[in-house]
């Protein structure tokens, strides 16, 4: 089983939904009357995965071309190994102020952060779906929490969460709570809460505003910050406020200030030699839509190059959205994304909903 699944558009239990499987099936859960479906072959780890695997590079082709991530996700303006080059926004500061944030669709200044609201917390089985807690907490937005298998970064999708009179509880269909992934051709068994997690980590991931920009020069200045230093050599950093002019498109100012408490200060000092800026913000869509979510599993399918299950109705979608025909516009023959109809039909979605952007000189 992976320890860590990247941040993703669509979940895998959306995933089964739009193709029209059975969940339990898909997670590879048995129960009885089970039969009356027609897809009820029972998924294993390795196939989920590729499915995974596969709908994470379509989101990333199709993030390229609309130049925002399809859900939130916190963009990173300091070079680190851990952090993807695509979601890196380190620029050269030119004369001009807005700047042009590399990703659109901003959502707010910062830094991912996170605490735990409960860690181990126990899942009960009596009804349908499970029930985790209710257990007391302070939150501001429940969109903020978020269900992981215990001791790792893997998120498990809940139906729904309620937050009342200061008590959060949350439901997970037991389907998607299956201990260990990795299951025999029989499946497990439904009845049998053995299969199930006894206990889950609830954590808190939330937007940090007290980091927004970092002013850089490439070398120590003296204390007035406007010529260099004669000794060491080193970058010197200033921090800033973000202030967004236009979320949407990602237009911004950026004023040197201090955080405390919440609130930013102007620095009024000599700005000239800085040279670099590092950009610290979320970005993306809240909501994906129906269409956006069928372009997803289009392009997903149209990238693996085997069907993921044996499932009639499975084989019928992957070999529709694999299939090339045999005469092709040049706009077509240039498509980035391939010549298949799934590639074709998300590239037309991923163009229509791209955004344009000015250049500020």
């Amino acid at each position: 089983m992976l320890d860590t699944l990247s941040i993703q558009a669509l979940s895998l239990p959306e995933y089964a939904s739009i193709i029209g499987y059975d969940e339990c099936a898909f997670f590879g859960v048995s129960y009885d009357g089970q039969i009356e479906y027609d897809c009820r072959m029972f998924w294993t780890e390795y196939q989920r995965m590729d499915v995974y695997r596969a709908l994470m590079e379509a989101q990333q082709l199709m993030e390229d071309v609309v130049g925002y991530p399809l859900c939130p996700t916190w963009i990173v303006g300091q070079r680190d190994e851990f952090v993807e080059h695509r979601y890196l926004d380190e620029q050269e500061l030119g004369k001009s102020n807005p700047l042009l944030t590399r990703w659109g669709f901003v959502i707010a200044p910062g830094v991912r952060a996170e605490s735990t609201i409960q860690a181990s917390a126990t899942v009960t089985y009596d009804t349908e779906p499970a029930v985790v807690g209710p257990f007391a907490t302070t939150i501001n937005n429940i969109a903020e929490v978020k269900v992981y298998y215990p001791g790792s970064d893997r998120e498990i999708t809940p139906f729904r969460m309620t937050y009342t009179g200061g008590n959060l509880t949350i439901y997970i269909p037991r389907c998607r709570l299956v201990d260990t992934p990795n299951m025999t051709d029989s499946g497990y068994d439904y009845t049998d809460t053995d299969n199930f997690l006894a206990a889950v980590d609830v954590k808190r991931i939330y937007n940090d505003p007290s980091t927004g920009a970092t002013l850089v020069a490439p070398h120590q200045c003296s204390g007035g910050g406007c010529t260099c230093s004669t000794v060491g050599c080193s970058e010197y950093t200033q921090t800033a406020c973000m202030y967004t002019r236009d979320k949407r498109l990602g237009i911004v100012d950026i004023v040197p200030a201090t955080y405390s408490s919440g609130v930013w200060t102007r620095v009024v000092n000599c700005t000239y030699n800085y040279e670099i800026v590092r950009l610290n913000y979320q970005a993306g869509l809240r909501v994906l839509d129906t269409t956006m979510k069928s372009a997803l599993v289009r392009l997903a399918h149209a990238r693996m190059a085997a069907e993921p299950c044996g499932c009639t109705i499975v084989q019928r979608l992957w070999e529709r959205d694999r299939k090339t025909p045999d005469v092709m516009s040049r706009e077509r023959l240039n498509c980035p994304f391939g010549l298949s109809e799934g590639a074709w039909t998300a590239y037309k979605v991923a163009q229509s909903r791209r955004i344009v952007r000015p250049r500020i000189l």
